[in-house]
């Protein structure tokens, strides 16, 4: 029996890391521990590398200290930190010895003393526990005010307003192609005239460079010489003139109709035929189209955003 105490003591000190002599001893400090006890395992990435052993608040009482043992072989990163967290679900806890990077969501208790371990202590399951009723509970409110306020009557009266969006988007689209045709007749009669006065232009140009040079080139008898190639020259003269007059009067025909025409067009949408004069007519119909663009969009970008706003779940 004595031997089989023995045997019993040596291989508990055994397993908690021999008697001490070859061990490191860190610590560290945290706003709270939970439930860690002295004798609770210190971990380094899952692995138990040594033990804790001693728990005690610090003179101040702004922090808990506590004290470990680990494996001399133990290589502790530079920005080693402590997080003290349940180590299973029957209230054992532990130490674990990680990187800041790991737990970046966490806030770590920085001690003022050098060579103490930055630490920090997640909540236990009791606390997730009580967390996740009561976030339940609010789920539960939001859900019967949802309720309350997306009733029957509310999806109909939106997919009555989808309908009639439709229905003014259809509207729009073909009121914008009505318009653009006959935009595009206006363009090709402007395009159509202003070649024609360019033409006649180009006619009137080239008689008097004729009528400068004839007056450049001869002197006075040449001129009395020649009256007869004169008057020839001048009857050419006329002739080219009548032309370009008769010319310049067909383009501005052809630029007095394209005006009519943009006039019959603008009469027509004033005095509220087709859907531009609706819409030119009627200024709350255009405000009310455009209210209801609007609100579409931010609808369906609020469903997007916030599914949960219109859909009826419960937990528990």
């Amino acid at each position: 029996m004595v031997l089989g105490i023995a045997v019993g003591v040596i291989g508990t000190i055994w397993l908690k890391g021999g008697w001490g002599s070859n061990q490191v001893a860190l610590r560290t400090a945290s706003t709270g521990v939970g439930q860690l006890v002295a004798g609770a395992s210190v971990k380094f990435r899952g692995v138990a590398v040594g033990r804790v052993e001693s728990v005690a608040v610090v003179p101040s009482g702004e922090a808990v200290m506590v004290e470990m043992t680990v494996r001399p072989d133990l290589a502790i990163p530079a920005d080693a930190a402590v997080v003290i967290a349940p180590e299973s679900f029957f209230g054992d806890w532990q130490a674990e010895i990680t990187t800041r990077d790991e737990y970046g969501s966490l806030t770590f208790y920085e001690h003022a003393e050098e060579g103490v371990l930055a630490g920090a202590v997640l909540p236990d399951f009791s606390r997730l526990t009580a967390t996740a009723d009561e976030i339940a509970r609010r789920l539960t409110v939001m859900s019967d005010r949802f309720e309350l306020a997306f009733t029957e009557e509310t999806a109909l009266n939106l997919r009555h307003l989808i309908d009639n969006l439709g229905l003014i988007s259809d509207d729009l689209t073909t009121m914008i192609s009505q318009q653009a045709t006959r935009f595009d007749e206006l363009a090709v009669g402007v395009s159509e005239s202003a070649r024609e006065f360019t033409a006649a232009a180009r006619v009137a140009r080239s008689t008097l460079e004729r009528m400068d040079g004839i007056l450049t080139d001869a002197d006075v008898g040449t001129l009395l010489g020649n009256a007869g190639e004169s008057m020839e020259n001048l009857k050419t003269l006329t002739g080219d003139m009548r032309a370009a007059m008769t010319e310049l009067r067909t383009a501005a025909q052809q630029g007095s109709a394209t005006m009519t025409r943009l006039e019959t067009l603008l009469a027509s949408a004033e005095s509220g035929e087709g859907l531009l004069g609706r819409l030119l007519a009627d200024p709350e119909l255009a405000e009310g189209a455009t209210a209801a663009v609007a609100n579409l969009n931010r609808l369906l970008a609020d469903i997007k955003e916030n599914p949960t706003r219109y859909l009826s779940f419960s937990i528990f």
